[in-house]
Protein backbone atom coordinates (compact mmCIF):
# COMPACT_ATOMS: atom_id res chain seq x y z
CA UNK A 1 0.00 0.00 0.00
CA UNK A 2 2.93 2.35 0.52
CA UNK A 3 3.59 2.64 -3.21
CA UNK A 4 -0.11 3.26 -3.86
CA UNK A 5 0.06 6.20 -1.45
CA UNK A 6 3.20 7.40 -3.21
CA UNK A 7 1.46 7.21 -6.57
CA UNK A 8 -1.50 9.21 -5.29
CA UNK A 9 0.79 11.87 -3.86
CA UNK A 10 2.82 11.97 -7.06
CA UNK A 11 -0.37 12.57 -9.00
CA UNK A 12 -1.21 15.54 -6.77
CA UNK A 13 2.32 16.91 -7.22
CA UNK A 14 2.05 16.65 -10.99
CA UNK A 15 -1.34 18.31 -10.96
CA UNK A 16 -0.10 21.23 -8.87
CA UNK A 17 3.01 21.66 -11.01
CA UNK A 18 0.87 23.14 -13.74
CA UNK A 19 -0.50 25.84 -11.44
CA UNK A 20 1.58 28.96 -12.01
CA UNK A 21 0.37 30.54 -8.77
CA UNK A 22 2.07 27.83 -6.70
CA UNK A 23 5.07 27.19 -8.92
CA UNK A 24 8.63 28.44 -8.45
CA UNK A 25 9.63 27.62 -12.00
CA UNK A 26 11.63 30.22 -13.87
CA UNK A 27 12.37 28.52 -17.20
CA UNK A 28 10.56 29.35 -20.41
CA UNK A 29 8.82 26.33 -21.92
CA UNK A 30 9.01 25.26 -25.53
CA UNK A 31 6.29 22.60 -25.48
CA UNK A 32 3.50 22.46 -28.01
CA UNK A 33 0.08 23.41 -26.59
CA UNK A 34 -1.97 20.70 -24.91
CA UNK A 35 0.49 18.71 -22.86
CA UNK A 36 3.87 17.98 -21.41
CA UNK A 37 6.36 15.21 -21.95
CA UNK A 38 6.65 13.21 -18.74
CA UNK A 39 9.28 10.50 -18.37
CA UNK A 40 9.14 7.91 -15.60
CA UNK A 41 12.15 5.79 -14.70
CA UNK A 42 11.25 2.61 -12.83
CA UNK A 43 12.58 -0.94 -12.47
CA UNK A 44 11.12 -3.81 -14.48
CA UNK A 45 8.92 -6.21 -12.53
CA UNK A 46 8.61 -8.79 -15.31
CA UNK A 47 6.45 -11.74 -14.18
CA UNK A 48 5.78 -10.12 -10.78
CA UNK A 49 3.99 -7.09 -12.21
CA UNK A 50 0.59 -8.81 -12.31
CA UNK A 51 0.82 -10.58 -8.96
CA UNK A 52 -0.16 -7.64 -6.76
CA UNK A 53 -2.54 -4.81 -7.74
CA UNK A 54 -0.69 -2.44 -5.39
CA UNK A 55 2.67 -3.13 -7.05
CA UNK A 56 2.67 0.06 -9.12
CA UNK A 57 6.23 1.33 -8.83
CA UNK A 58 7.50 -0.61 -11.84
CA UNK A 59 7.76 -0.08 -15.59
CA UNK A 60 4.77 -2.29 -16.30
CA UNK A 61 2.41 -0.45 -13.92
CA UNK A 62 3.97 3.02 -14.35
CA UNK A 63 2.74 4.26 -10.93
CA UNK A 64 -0.83 3.64 -12.09
CA UNK A 65 -1.08 7.18 -13.48
CA UNK A 66 -0.83 6.63 -17.25
CA UNK A 67 -4.57 6.88 -17.92
CA UNK A 68 -4.88 10.07 -15.89
CA UNK A 69 -1.85 11.74 -17.48
CA UNK A 70 -2.88 10.87 -21.01
CA UNK A 71 -6.44 12.04 -20.35
CA UNK A 72 -4.91 15.43 -19.54
CA UNK A 73 -3.13 15.51 -22.89
CA UNK A 74 0.33 14.63 -21.59
CA UNK A 75 2.79 12.25 -23.26
CA UNK A 76 3.95 9.67 -20.71
CA UNK A 77 7.04 7.58 -21.43
CA UNK A 78 8.30 4.91 -19.04
CA UNK A 79 11.65 3.12 -19.09
CA UNK A 80 14.13 1.31 -16.87
CA UNK A 81 17.08 2.20 -19.14
CA UNK A 82 18.83 5.10 -17.42
CA UNK A 83 22.60 4.66 -17.57
CA UNK A 84 25.13 5.66 -20.22
CA UNK A 85 25.11 8.08 -23.16
CA UNK A 86 22.98 5.81 -25.36
CA UNK A 87 20.31 4.88 -22.80
CA UNK A 88 16.61 5.44 -23.40
CA UNK A 89 16.40 8.19 -20.79
CA UNK A 90 19.16 10.17 -22.47
CA UNK A 91 17.14 10.31 -25.70
CA UNK A 92 14.34 12.16 -23.91
CA UNK A 93 16.44 14.55 -21.82
CA UNK A 94 16.42 17.43 -24.37
CA UNK A 95 12.63 17.81 -24.52
CA UNK A 96 11.11 16.31 -21.35
CA UNK A 97 9.22 18.55 -18.94
CA UNK A 98 8.85 16.25 -15.93
CA UNK A 99 11.10 13.43 -14.73
CA UNK A 100 9.72 10.92 -12.24
CA UNK A 101 12.01 8.42 -10.56
CA UNK A 102 12.10 6.15 -7.51
CA UNK A 103 14.55 5.72 -4.61
CA UNK A 104 15.54 2.14 -5.47
CA UNK A 105 16.02 2.67 -9.22
CA UNK A 106 16.99 6.35 -9.39
CA UNK A 107 17.62 8.34 -12.52
CA UNK A 108 20.69 10.44 -11.77
CA UNK A 109 19.99 14.07 -12.60
CA UNK A 110 23.47 15.47 -13.06
CA UNK A 111 24.51 19.01 -13.90
CA UNK A 112 25.26 17.80 -17.42
CA UNK A 113 21.76 16.40 -17.86
CA UNK A 114 20.17 19.50 -16.39
CA UNK A 115 22.07 21.65 -18.89
CA UNK A 116 20.72 19.53 -21.75
CA UNK A 117 17.15 19.49 -20.40
CA UNK A 118 15.99 22.88 -21.67
CA UNK A 119 12.31 22.20 -20.98
CA UNK A 120 12.64 20.44 -17.63
CA UNK A 121 10.41 21.86 -14.90
CA UNK A 122 9.97 19.21 -12.24
CA UNK A 123 12.07 16.33 -10.91
CA UNK A 124 9.83 14.17 -8.75
CA UNK A 125 10.91 11.27 -6.56
CA UNK A 126 8.03 8.83 -6.13
CA UNK A 127 9.17 8.20 -2.59
CA UNK A 128 11.71 10.11 -0.55
CA UNK A 129 15.21 11.37 -1.17
CA UNK A 130 17.00 13.73 -3.53
CA UNK A 131 20.59 12.48 -3.37
CA UNK A 132 20.32 11.42 -7.02
CA UNK A 133 19.84 15.06 -8.05
CA UNK A 134 22.53 17.73 -8.32
CA UNK A 135 20.60 20.19 -6.16
CA UNK A 136 22.98 23.09 -6.79
CA UNK A 137 22.58 22.77 -10.55
CA UNK A 138 18.83 22.27 -10.18
CA UNK A 139 18.46 25.42 -8.09
CA UNK A 140 20.55 27.43 -10.54
CA UNK A 141 18.31 26.25 -13.38
CA UNK A 142 15.11 27.09 -11.51
CA UNK A 143 13.90 23.51 -11.27
CA UNK A 144 11.45 22.19 -8.72
CA UNK A 145 12.81 19.08 -7.00
CA UNK A 146 10.10 17.29 -5.04
CA UNK A 147 9.57 14.11 -3.08
CA UNK A 148 6.60 12.44 -1.39
CA UNK A 149 7.61 13.32 2.15
CA UNK A 150 6.46 10.84 4.76
CA UNK A 151 5.40 8.21 2.25
CA UNK A 152 7.62 5.55 3.80
CA UNK A 153 6.96 6.23 7.49
CA UNK A 154 4.83 3.14 8.12
CA UNK A 155 7.04 0.91 5.98
CA UNK A 156 10.25 1.93 7.75
CA UNK A 157 8.72 1.74 11.24
CA UNK A 158 7.43 -1.78 10.52
CA UNK A 159 10.81 -2.75 9.09
CA UNK A 160 12.58 -1.59 12.24
CA UNK A 161 10.12 -3.50 14.44
CA UNK A 162 10.84 -6.60 12.37
CA UNK A 163 14.59 -6.14 12.86
CA UNK A 164 14.15 -5.79 16.62
CA UNK A 165 12.15 -9.02 16.77
CA UNK A 166 14.66 -10.84 14.56
CA UNK A 167 17.44 -9.94 17.00
CA UNK A 168 15.50 -10.50 20.23
CA UNK A 169 14.08 -13.86 19.12
CA UNK A 170 17.46 -15.03 17.74
CA UNK A 171 15.67 -15.69 14.47
CA UNK A 172 18.53 -15.83 11.96
CA UNK A 173 20.44 -18.72 13.56
CA UNK A 174 17.14 -20.62 13.81
CA UNK A 175 16.39 -19.93 10.17
CA UNK A 176 19.79 -21.23 9.12
CA UNK A 177 19.19 -24.37 11.19
CA UNK A 178 15.94 -25.01 9.36
CA UNK A 179 17.34 -24.58 5.85
CA UNK A 180 20.35 -26.74 6.76
CA UNK A 181 18.16 -29.53 8.14
CA UNK A 182 19.44 -29.13 11.70
CA UNK A 183 17.53 -29.19 14.99
CA UNK A 184 19.28 -27.76 18.02
CA UNK A 185 16.65 -26.09 20.17
CA UNK A 186 19.03 -25.20 22.99
CA UNK A 187 21.40 -23.53 20.54
CA UNK A 188 18.66 -21.05 19.68
CA UNK A 189 16.58 -20.81 22.85
CA UNK A 190 19.41 -19.92 25.23
CA UNK A 191 19.49 -16.39 23.85
CA UNK A 192 15.93 -15.95 22.52
CA UNK A 193 13.68 -13.57 24.46
CA UNK A 194 10.24 -11.97 24.42
CA UNK A 195 10.06 -8.27 23.68
CA UNK A 196 7.58 -7.86 26.54
CA UNK A 197 9.16 -6.23 29.56
CA UNK A 198 12.14 -4.90 27.63
CA UNK A 199 13.10 -1.25 27.28
CA UNK A 200 13.07 -0.07 23.67
CA UNK A 201 14.72 3.21 22.82
CA UNK A 202 15.07 5.27 19.66
CA UNK A 203 17.67 7.85 18.71
CA UNK A 204 15.33 10.70 17.93
CA UNK A 205 11.54 10.61 17.82
CA UNK A 206 10.38 11.96 14.50
CA UNK A 207 7.54 10.49 12.46
CA UNK A 208 9.22 7.08 12.18
CA UNK A 209 10.57 6.94 15.72
CA UNK A 210 7.25 7.90 17.29
CA UNK A 211 5.35 5.35 15.25
CA UNK A 212 7.82 2.64 16.24
CA UNK A 213 7.41 3.53 19.91
CA UNK A 214 3.62 3.28 19.56
CA UNK A 215 3.90 -0.33 18.33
Amino acid sequence: MAMKRVAASATRALASSGNSSSSVLTRDLHASPGGKKIVGVFYKANEYASKNPNFVGCVERALGIREWLESQGHHYIVTDDKEGPDCELEKHIPDLHVLITTPFHPAYVTAERIKKAKNLQLVLTAGIGSDHVDLTAAAAAGLTVAEVTGSNVVSVAEDELMRILILVRNFLPGYHQVINGEWNVAGIAYRAYDLEGKTVGTVGAGRIGKLLLYC
